[in-house]
C-alpha cells in the first residue's frame, strides 16, 4: 500500500534537465489513500479540538480560505502600518525543498509532543520505513527510491503531518514576544504561515534580524535550510518604504532587500510593501487570457467551453478579489475584451445580447460568469466569511477592524438582485427579448432550454441558434429597418415578404420543399427509429444513420412511413407522417410532425389533431380498430409546447426525449441559416 508511482515534470524547458527544474507528481494506491485520508481526518479533529494549530498557520485548516486569510491579514498590516505612519520591517522566508527535506523522526516528535493517539503514531511510524515510489519521465522509469525523509507526497495525510512539523515554529516565534502592533497594547503580530510560506512582522530591524537568525536555527536543527536566494525583505519608516539594506544572518550570509523596481511573489500575488496593483493585474490578466484562448481553440462543445471558462479561467481574476483593488473600468474592459474573443472565435455573435450571455443556462442565457460580478461577489464573501468568523480568529478581527472591505450587502443579496435585474433587462428589450415574451405562456420552460443546459452543440451553432431568437441576426429586412442599408428587405428566397428571422425558419414558400422538409424528416425519424426499437424491428444502432422504410412489418406492428392512406370517402388529410398499427392491442397511431414559427406551436398541435378527425373516424370504421391522432410539435427555435411530454408518453417513447427531437429541429434550422446567410 505504501509504493506509489511518481511522475518528473520539467516546470520551465527553458532551464532544462537541471535537477531542481522537475516536479513530482505521486500517485498512490486508493487503498492507501483512503486509510490515510481516515486517519488525517482523526488527528485534524484532535489538533482542533485542543486548540492546538496556531492562528498562523493557514495550511490545512477546516473552514477558512486558507491563503486568502493570510493575503487579507498581510493587508490589514501594511494598511495600519501606513495609516498610523509607524515602522514596519517585513521579510519573505523560502524554504529549500521543504516537503523533502523534513525528517521522518521530528515528525514522530511533533506527533508525541501534540499527544496524538498512540497507536496511530505507531502505525505511522512503522508505515514510514516501507515508504517507497517508482520515478518516472516520459513514460521511462528511472527506478525505485525508498523515502528516508521528506513527506511521502500524494495522500491526505502527508499535508498534515508537514503542518505539525511547522507548527512549533509557530510556537517559538510567538514566545519571542517580538512583531508589530496593530494598537497599543494590542497583541502582536510577528508571522504569517502557509504551509511552508512563511512572512515575518517586527517593529525594528533589530527584532526582525533576532527573529530570522532565530528561525533559521530552529530550521537548521529539524532539517531544513533556507533558500536565501528566493527570501527577500522591505523596511518602512513612518509608512512609507526606505532604503534599509540587507539583513545580516549569523553565518555571514544576508537576505537581500528588494530593489526599488522589484516584487516578491507572495501566495501568488505580488507584492513589495503592499500590492504592487498594476504589475499584478498585468499578470492576471495575461494569465486570464491565455487560458480564454486556450479555451476558444479547443474542441469542446459549446456547454463544456463555457464550464471550462467558468472553473479554469474565471478563477484567475477571482482568487484576487478583494486583495488587488479592481476598479470597474479595470473589469469591465476584461469583460469587453472577454466578449471580442467569444466573437473571434464564433461563440458568441457580434450583435448578440450582452445580458443574455450572463444568464443562467436553465434561464436561456449562455451561462458564462461575468469578471466584474464574480469579483464583486467574491469581495462580499470575503467580507461576509470575516464577520462570521473574527470571533474565532484574532488575526481575521484585526482585518475587520481595518476595514478592508465595504459593501453594503452580503454575496448573496448582490448576486440576486444582479442576476434578476440582468433578465429582466434582456427580457424587456424590444428586439433581443421579443422572443422571449411570444412564447413564455405557452412552452415548457424547462425542456425548450435543454438545448442550452445540455450544451452539446458546437460554438458556432449554438451562437447562431441564440443570435436568431435575438434577432441579431443581419437578414435583409434587419439591415434595411435598423443598420439603413439601401438594400432591398425582401426575402432573397420568395421575394414576397420581407426577410426576417421568422420568415426564414418557417415561413418562407421558397424552402418548404428542400430544407423544411429535411429538417421536418430528421425530426420524424426519430420517432420512426425509436418505434422500431419498441417494436423490435431491427435498425441500425444510431438513429442519425436510419432511413425509415415506407413499410415495416413484423408480428407486432406495422409502421407506414409517409404513405397515403386509401378510404372509401374523399378525405382531404389522409397522410399522416406515420401510421402505427399495435396488433396486439388493435390500437392505430396517427403521428404528424411540425416545425413551425415557436409562438405558434400550441395552435399548430390542435390544427393537427382537428386535420386528422375525419382519417381517424373512417379508419375506426375500416379497420375496426381504436385510432388516436399524436401530434409531434416543435417550435423551429427550439420552443416545446408543454404537452409533448404527455404525447411522446402516450408513444411510450420515454427514450425518445424531447431534447433530441428538439436537437434535431434546430440542427435543422442552423443550417438553413447558414446557407441563407452566406449567400
Amino acid at each position: 500500500m505504501t509504493v506509489g508511482k511518481t511522475v518528473l515534470l520539467q516546470k520551465d524547458p527553458a532551464k532544462g534537465t537541471a535537477a531542481e527544474n522537475y516536479r513530482p507528481i505521486t500517485c498512490l494506491p486508493t487503498m492507501w489513500k483512503l486509510l490515510s485520508g481516515i486517519i488525517a481526518h482523526d488527528i485534524q479533529a484532535h489538533l482542533e479540538r485542543n486548540h492546538l494549530i496556531p492562528c498562523e498557520q493557514k495550511g490545512c485548516a477546516t473552514d477558512r480560505r486558507g491563503t486568502k486569510d493570510q493575503l487579507l491579514t498581510d493587508k490589514a498590516v501594511v494598511k495600519n502600518c501606513k495609516r498610523r505612519k509607524t515602522n514596519l520591517e517585513m521579510v519573505w522566508i523560502d524554504y529549500k525543498k521543504a516537503y523533502d527535506r523534513v525528517p521522518h523522526s521530528w515528525i514522530i516528535e511533533c506527533m508525541d509532543m501534540y499527544k496524538v493517539n498512540g497507536n496511530i503514531k505507531a502505525f505511522i511510524e512503522k508505515e514510514m520505513k516501507h515508504w517507497k515510489t517508482e520515478l518516472t519521465s516520459c513514460g521511462d522509469s528511472l527506478g525505485q527510491v525508498s523515502i528516508k525523509r521528506g513527506i511521502f507526497q500524494g495522500d491526505a495525510l502527508s499535508p498534515l503531518l508537514f503542518v505539525m512539523a511547522m507548527m512549533p515554529i509557530s510556537s517559538i516565534l510567538n514566545h519571542m514576544k517580538k512583531g508589530y502592533e496593530m494598537e497599543k497594547g494590542a497583541q502582536m503580530i510577528s508571522h504569517l504561515l502557509y504551509m511552508d510560506d512563511i512572512k515575518l512582522y517586527a517593529k525594528t530591524s533589530e527584532s526582525m534580524e533576532s527573529m530570522v537568525n532565530t528561525l533559521r536555527m530552529v530550521s537548521e536543527d529539524i532539517g531544513m535550510e533556507f533558500g536565501l536566494d528566493k527570501c527577500a525583505k522591505v523596511s518602512m519608516k513612518r509608512g512609507k518604504i526606505v532604503c534599509g539594506g540587507d539583513l545580516p544572518l549569523y553565518d555571514g550570509m544576508a537576505i537581500r532587500e528588494l530593489a526599488d523596481d522589484d516584487g516578491y511573489k507572495y501566495l501568488g500575488i505580488l507584492q513589495r510593501e503592499s500590492t504592487l496593483k498594476e504589475e499584478a493585474k498585468t499578470v492576471v490578466r495575461k494569465e486570464y487570457f491565455r487560458r480564454m484562448r486556450l479555451i476558444m481553440k479547443s474542441e469542446l462543445n459549446a456547454g463544456n467551453c463555457i464550464t471550462a471558462a467558468n472553473i479554469w479561467a474565471i478563477p484567475v481574476v477571482r482568487y484576487t478579489a478583494g486583495i488587488v483593488e479592481w476598479t470597474a473600468e479595470d473589469l469591465r474592459t476584461m469583460d469587453t475584451k472577454t466578449r471580442k474573443l467569444l466573437t473571434m472565435h464564433n461563440a458568441f455573435n457580434l450583435n448578440g445580447d450582452v445580458d443574455r450571455l450572463y444568464v443562467a443556462r436553465n434561464k436561456g442565457g449562455k451561462g458564462l460568469l461575468e469578471v466584474e460580478q464574480t469579483v464583486r461577489e467574491e469581495e462580499r464573501a470575503l467580507q461576509d466569511y470575516m464577520n462570521i468568523r473574527q470571533d474565532e480568529d484574532r488575526l481575521l478581527k484585526m482585518v475587520v477592524k481595518e476595514h478592508l472591505l465595504k459593501a453594503t450587502d452580503s454575496k448573496d443579496e448582490y448576486r440576486q438582485r444582479t442576476n434578476e435585474k440582468r433578465l429582466r433587462e434582456w427580457r424587456e428589450k424590444r428586439l433581443h427579448g421579443h422572443f422571449h415574451r411570444q412564447t413564455k405562456d405557452i412552452i415548457d420552460k424547462q425542456e425548450s432550454v435543454r438545448w442550452l443546459t445540455d450544451g452539446l452543440m458546437k460554438k458556432g451553432t449554438e451562437s447562431l441558434l441564440m443570435a436568431a431568437q435575438e434577432q441579431a441576426l443581419r437578414t435583409r429586412y434587419i439591415k434595411y429597418a435598423i443598420d439603413k442599408a439601401k438594400i432591398d428587405p425582401k426575402c432573397r428566397w420568395c421575394g414576397t415578404t420581407n426577410e426576417t428571422v421568422q420568415h426564414l425558419v418557417s415561413g418562407c414558400t421558397a424552402l418548404c420543399d428542400l430544407e423544411y422538409k429535411s429538417r421536418h424528416n430528421k425530426v420524424a425519424s426519430i420517432i420512426h427509429w425509436r418505434l422500431c426499437k419498441k417494436f423490435e424491428i431491427d435498425v441500425h444502432k444510431t438513429w442519425y444513420r436510419h432511413e425509415p422504410q415506407p413499410v415495416l412489418e413484423n408480428d407486432k406492428v406495422k409502421i407506414l412511413w409517409d404513405v397515403n392512406i386509401y378510404t372509401d370517402r374523399v378525405i382531404q388529410a389522409r397522410r399522416p407522417d406515420l401510421v402505427v398499427v399495435d396488433k396486439m392491442k388493435k390500437k392505430v397511431t396517427l403521428i404528424d410532425i411540425a416545425i413551425p414559427a415557436d409562438k405558434n406551436v400550441i395552435e399548430k398541435e390542435k390544427e393537427k389533431i382537428t386535420k386528422y378527425q375525419d382519417l381517424r373516424i373512417e379508419l375506426q370504421r375500416l379497420w375496426g380498430m381504436k385510432v388516436r391522432v399524436v401530434p409531434i410539435v416543435i417550435g423551429a427555435l427550439g420552443s416545446i409546447p408543454k404537452d409533448l411530454k404527455k404525447w411522446l408518453k402516450d408513444l411510450d417513447l420515454e427514450d425518445a426525449d424531447c431534447s433530441a427531437l428538439q436537437r434535431a429541429a434546430l440542427l435543422g434550422t442552423a443550417r438553413l441559416l447558414r446557407r441563407t446567410l452566406v449567400l
